[in-house]
């Protein structure tokens, strides 16, 4: 019953969000009569009076429209029959030659007399705006080119195709127009024009091949090239398009493609991004520029895997940094654009698929719908998305201690786990935008979004620990633990946001304000552990990634054999939620032909509260034991690991020892020592502020653009954790909160450059300081003083960020009709880089002691070298021309000191991966997209030790993707992705080859139809 209850609040919590989130939009819905204006209809033509037309219009609409008759009486209206008009065009013909117009008065459409045309508003003066549309679909290009040629100004519409002209003079005004994969247009504009935006429209270069049209993929490489080719800095573009494309279900499987780009893996999927060697908490995770609370327990990281790929619209990673973006980026910045509403657009797609995961049978589903639709003066888009799969992961994990046979000291297996895991994951996807356009040069929008991220793991594990070996293939005193233990996570993001933009005067004003909350919460964990001991086996290395135990004479799978004494349970849950409050204000200024100068400034505000509780509980027995009779599972996986285990018989249900434990409470006692030790220590509140201020400016001469600025960022923080401390006998004495309150702060110049040696080839530069903050966690002052084994675990409030001096050089050339061939070297020195030390500490109360802290190190050094090529082969003939590329590599080598053994090590910094690439082969052609994606990356150091034999190494790893789609009509697609064909492991060995931790994941895939009316 508490599970159903539970599972209606998690509905219920849903279901109102969304609809909060849907508020705004009945404002929009209630707008029958100007959806109705904006329908297409056949129009046979009027010849006559007006009344007549409008009657006429009238009835084919099946919708009143209202006038005086004495404004209509006497005129006529001859329009020409229009197979496919709108009826909002029909009737601005009928009304315009009579100076006539219409208005919409609660929700009725009434004729007025036209509105005499109005004093300029000075703060709209000098003003042409309008959009860049595809001639054939009539969608927005975002960040295209349009240059002024009477003095080679430029601009850019943003990204919904949305361009503001300013400055302007009465007169024509010529403008080239440009964008990748289209053919350049000259356009000539009129200054004044009555404030009407205006439509310019560019032909593709590829309409004269058969078959092939700037859509799909090819739209999605246009529009994020275009991103690329014309932003301030080094960035790297992934468009909604080109994410579909491949078999990427999550935010965190789609940046894996970006070149300079690893992944942290988790149960055979990306997770966590590793930009150009550098882990995620060295850089950051923004939507639409805000940068996005944490969903883990104690640090600044985000599990991408909670949010899905289906609900952005791209995704942008900035390597270099700018004034005017956050200076946490010493790895890089990964911002994630959502879904906004586009002009001449009505957006309508359905999505439903089905998948496969072939390690547990099981069968995955995906569904998601986004509506969407852009007014005159509004706009607004909903987008549903929700995906259930299954995932499953096969793990061993052996153990090394010293033994000592026959008088030598042998590093030998001490205990080998195997853990099966059964996932169960839900995903979430809703948002929501509603635009306001009160001018042709303002934007006022509401936007929220709630992502949840749910999983459920039902897990089998044996483990066999070995007590002594009496010859190297012969072990006794061998015990067996057997454990079922269900637990569950939650990782929720919810967002919400108000702010506009404006431009007047050569200026150009946004604000944002921003709510966002994070959410943690892992409120089932049981774990049954039963255990058997005393036995003896031969143990069979042949395979050392593999070894097996070999009993005779017992039956070590006999449930009554295992015995228990203890029972424990979890509850962990924690929250990271801030308010942010950012404003910008640019202007522009000209100095004759082809010389610019925009100078920009701005100030961001946030308010952060972070709290982590930890609730770790342990349950002894008062007497006995209890036998695992009465508490064995159905977990079976016969043929575990690609066949080589049969993990089954004799393993624990969690969700019965929980049962248990709830019916019969006077027959267990707390273990205080167990729970004050795993929960004081790792329970902490408190809060952060940050303030910052930038000013920068870009200058243009020619074809070189400098951005040159400087930015201040102080954050402060307060923090309550605990001391907690034990006796020489290791029983718990004493919790005591303690606060600390700090700040640190520092300016941070950038210089970024870029000259254009042709309109297709650039060569940028970059020159910029950056910052890393320490984990929330590593700021708390915590203690755990362990007085029986002489060592303590302790946080740092004295902590400082590192920050880093950043040095990049790129060349890129855009290739015709639709490509990119691009490569760089980078460069990095962090200062004050941080990481866990152990030491001995020295003199005090604590003389002697082994000391576990995170603390700022010596420098560290990181560069390296990123090359990429795309391209479309249109220049070949016939069904050739269809084929494509997608290739990057990236080579980083880093080193830093930290203390040794004997001496001081210089190391690789941790989670580097040294190579990293991606290669595919595409054909698009006749509606069929298909894709064979390689993804790999090179073995590095996953965990440093005192000693390079004992260093944690996860081995290189190569996948192999395929998805595909192809068109049946302008509304339906089908498409089909399978993952992982190459059945690729994730493998941990130490330093020295042997073998440590190594997950099995098999294969999976998906298959599914789409349906789509824009």
């Amino acid at each position: 019953m508490k599970k159903k209850v539970k599972t209606v609040r998690k509905l219920v919590l849903a279901a109102t969000v969304f609809n909060v989130s849907m508020l705004p939009l009945t404002p929009a819905l209630a707008q029958t009569s100007e959806m109705l204006l904006e329908k297409q209809i056949y129009w046979a033509g009027s010849h006559g009076s007006l009344e007549k037309g409008l009657n006429q219009l009238e009835k084919q609409l099946h919708f009143p429209i209202s006038y005086d008759k004495n404004l209509v009486q006497g005129k006529n209206a001859n329009t020409p029959k229009q197979s496919s008009t709108t009826a909002s065009g029909v009737l601005n013909q009928l009304l315009a030659d009579n100076e006539l117009s219409y208005r919409i008065v609660q929700n009725n459409i009434v004729v007025v007399a036209a509105p005499k045309p109005a004093t300029e508003n000075p703060a709209q003066k000098n003003i042409i705006a309008g959009y860049v549309k595809d001639a054939t679909s009539g969608r927005v290009l975002p960040h295209s080119t349009l240059v002024r040629l009477s003095d080679n100004r430029k601009t850019m519409t943003d990204a919904n195709g949305y361009f503001i002209l300013q400055g302007l003079k009465p007169g024509k005004i010529e403008i080239l127009v440009s964008y990748i994969g289209y053919q350049n247009q000259i356009v000539e504009l009129t200054y004044p024009n009555e404030g009407i935006p205006i439509n310019i429209l560019l032909e593709p270069k590829d309409n004269n091949l058969e078959g092939i049209t700037i859509n799909g993929i090819r739209r999605g490489e246009a529009l994020a090239l275009s991103n690329m080719k014309n932003a301030d800095n080094v960035r790297y573009v992934l468009s909604q398009e080109q994410i579909e494309r491949f078999p990427d279900a999550t935010v965190a499987e789609a940046l894996q493609r970006v070149p300079g780009i690893a992944m942290d893996y988790s149960y055979g999927l990306p997770r966590n991004v590793v930009m150009r060697g550098l882990s995620q908490n060295m850089g950051s995770v923004t939507l639409n520029g805000t940068r996005l609370p944490s969903t883990q327990t104690n640090s600044r990281e985000i599990d991408l895997n909670g949010i899905l790929s289906s609900t952005v619209e791209a995704i942008e990673v900035n390597k270099t940094f700018t004034p005017d973006m956050d200076a946490d980026a010493t790895a890089g910045s990964v911002n994630i654009v959502s879904k906004t509403p586009k002009a001449g657009e009505e957006l309508f797609r359905v999505n439903v698929g089905g998948g496969y995961n072939q390690l547990l049978s099981r069968a995955n589903y995906n569904i998601g719908a986004v509506l969407g639709k852009r007014y005159e003066k509004w706009g607004f888009l909903a987008d549903v998305n929700y995906s259930q799969t299954y995932r499953g992961e096969d793990r061993i994990q052996v153990d090394y201690d010293t033994y000592e046979i026959d008088g030598v000291e042998r590093i030998l297996m001490s205990n080998l786990e195997l853990e099966g895991s059964d996932l169960e994951r839900k995903n979430t996807g809703l948002q929501f935008e509603l635009n306001y356009y009160p001018t042709n040069a303002t934007k006022l929008y509401a936007r929220s979004s709630y992502n949840k991220y749910f999983e459920l793991q039902t897990r089998g594990t044996k483990s066999y620990n070995i007590g002594e070996y009496s010859s190297f293939g012969q072990a006794t005193d061998i015990s067996i633990g057997s454990s079922g233990t269900p637990r569950d996570y939650n990782r929720d993001i919810i967002t919400f946001s108000l702010g506009g933009k404006t431009a007047f005067n050569h200026y150009e004003l946004d604000a944002d304000a921003t709510y966002a909350k994070g959410r943690y919460d892992q409120p089932l964990y049981y774990d049954g552990y039963f255990q058997q001991g005393g036995l003896s086996a031969a143990i069979e290395n042949s395979d050392p990634s593999a070894p097996q135990f070999l009993f005779s004479g017992t039956d070590h799978n006999d449930p009554a054999k295992y015995t228990a004494n203890s029972y424990n349970r979890r509850h962990q849950f924690a929250h990271d939620q801030d308010i942010q409050l950012s404003g910008n204000i640019k202007r522009s200024l000209s100095f004759g032909s082809g010389h610019t100068l925009d100078l920009k400034a701005g100030a961001r505000f946030r308010y952060k509260e972070d709290a982590h509780t930890r609730n770790y509980f342990q349950y002894r027995l008062k007497t006995g034991s209890l036998t695992m009779n009465d508490f064995t599972s159905n977990y079976s996986r016969t043929s575990y690991f690609g066949g080589k285990y049969n993990l089954s018989g004799a393993i624990a249900n969690g969700y019965l020892m929980e049962q248990y434990y709830q019916q019969n409470m006077d027959l267990f006692q707390p273990n205080d020592n167990y729970i004050r030790q795993n929960t004081d220590p790792d329970s902490y509140e408190g809060s952060e502020n940050l303030a910052a201020g930038y000013f920068m400016g870009k200058l243009t001469t020619g074809k070189l653009e400098t951005v040159l600025g400087m930015r201040y960022e102080r954050t402060g923080f307060q923090y309550t954790g605990n001391i907690v401390s034990f006796d020489d006998q290791g029983n718990y004495q004493s919790t005591q909160p303690v606060d600390t309150k700090a700040a640190f702060a520092g300016f941070f110049p950038s210089l970024n450059l870029k000259y254009k040696l042709t309109e297709q080839t650039n060569i940028r530069g970059a020159l910029t300081r950056t910052l890393s903050r320490p984990s929330y966690y590593d700021l708390v002052p915590w203690e755990e003083i362990e007085v029986r084994r002489k060592r303590m675990k302790k946080g740092n409030p004295q902590l400082d960020q590192s920050t880093s001096t950043n040095v990049d050089l790129l060349f890129e050339h855009y290739l015709n009709p639709i490509g990119l061939l691009s490569g760089g070297v980078f460069y990095k020195k962090i200062n004050d880089y941080i990481y866990e030390s152990i030491y001995t500490q020295s003199g005090g109360p604590y003389d002697g002691y082994a000391i576990t802290q995170t603390v700022n190190g010596a420098a560290a050094d990181v560069y390296g070298l990123e090359i990429a090529w795309q391209q479309q082969f249109t220049f070949l003939p016939g069904f050739a021309n269809g084929f494509g590329v997608f290739a990057n590599y990236t080579y980083v080598k880093s080193s830093f000191e930290v203390p040794g053994v004997e001496s001081v090590r210089r190391v690789a910094l941790p989670e580097m991966r040294p190579s990293v690439g991606n290669f595919a082969l595409s054909y698009e052609k006749y509606g069929f997209s298909g894709r064979l994606a390689l993804n790999f990356y090179e073995t590095f150091i996953s965990e440093l030790a005192e000693d390079e034999a004992n260093d944690l190494m996860e081995k290189g790893r190569t996948q192999l993707d395929f998805s595909a789609s192809q068109k049946i009509n302008k509304n339906f697609t089908v498409f089909v992705g399978l993952s992982n064909i190459t059945n690729s492991q994730v493998r941990f060995d130490f330093g020295d080859g042997r073998p440590n931790d190594y997950k099995y994941y098999a294969r999976w895939g998906n298959i599914g139809i789409k349906y789509t009316i824009k």
